[in-house]
């Protein structure tokens, strides 16, 4: 879980961190949340005390009797794991010497290219946070969780009708097509197969003309179709 905590006093700057927020976590798979704050409540404190997830915060420069930097120096003294972005209507503050003491990711105009800026910067956070993205199922009573880097591609059993999840070391069954299954995974997983979805991270080779995928760990899958092949070069797998 990702959770995003947005202090920012003024609405329509809060509504389009949310919608930022939105947009970017609606092209992945990561589970998240967005808790809002107009100023530092026993809420906001308490969630800075008892710091325990993945937070990612987004700090407006000017609050209601403080800053940015207060609040950040505040959350250092808990906390050193979660990134922190300031959000500001002024671009290309010198503040050099804060990101560097406090760790601040970086300060952002809130007027030029918030999106764009934003977006990039949680590519890092992601990273820096080290969150996976999973595979997620029920069987039964029971919640399965693979991630998806793991995962070297998935086929279709014809014999059980079940779709094949295969990773390194395993492979899982799920009562679901591989439409279904394609609708869970992240724009890394792509069709080479009608039969069969891979994680293209994971391959080191497409042999056509034998039909067949190899991938970094030296496993091989024999689910190369050519009429997959333009589909994949327009989609700059190849």
């Amino acid at each position: 879980m990702i959770n995003f905590i947005v202090l920012e006093d003024n609405p329509h700057h809060r509504k389009k961190a949310k919608d930022i927020i939105f947009n970017y976590m609606m092209k992945n798979k990561y589970e998240f949340d967005i808790l809002f704050f107009e100023r530092e409540t026993d809420t906001f404190i308490e969630l800075v005390e008892n710091h325990d997830s993945n937070y990612i915060y987004i700090l407006d420069f000017e609050l209601p009797n403080t800053t940015a930097i207060e609040v950040a120096r505040r959350i250092r003294k808990k906390d050193w794991i979660s990134p922190i972005i300031i959000f500001t209507v002024n671009g290309g503050m010198a503040y050099d010497t804060f990101k560097q003491r406090l760790q601040i990711l970086d300060f952002v105009n809130k007027q030029f290219e918030a999106e764009k800026n934003l977006h990039e910067l949680f590519d890092i956070c992601l990273k820096q946070l080290n969150v996976r993205e999973n595979f997620k199922y029920k069987i039964g009573k029971v919640d399965y969780s693979i991630d998806f880097d793991k995962i070297l591609y998935i086929y279709k059993d014809t014999v059980e009708r079940k779709s094949v999840i295969v990773t390194d070391k395993n492979e899982y069954k799920v009562s679901l097509n591989l439409i279904k299954v394609k609708e869970m995974l992240n724009d890394d997983f792509v069709f080479t197969h009608k039969a069969c979805i891979v994680n293209t991270k994971r391959v080191d080779a497409y042999v056509w003309s034998e039909g067949k995928i190899i991938f970094d760990n030296g496993k091989e899958a024999h689910f190369l179709s050519k009429t997959h092949k333009k589909e994949l070069s327009e989609s700059g797998v190849i």
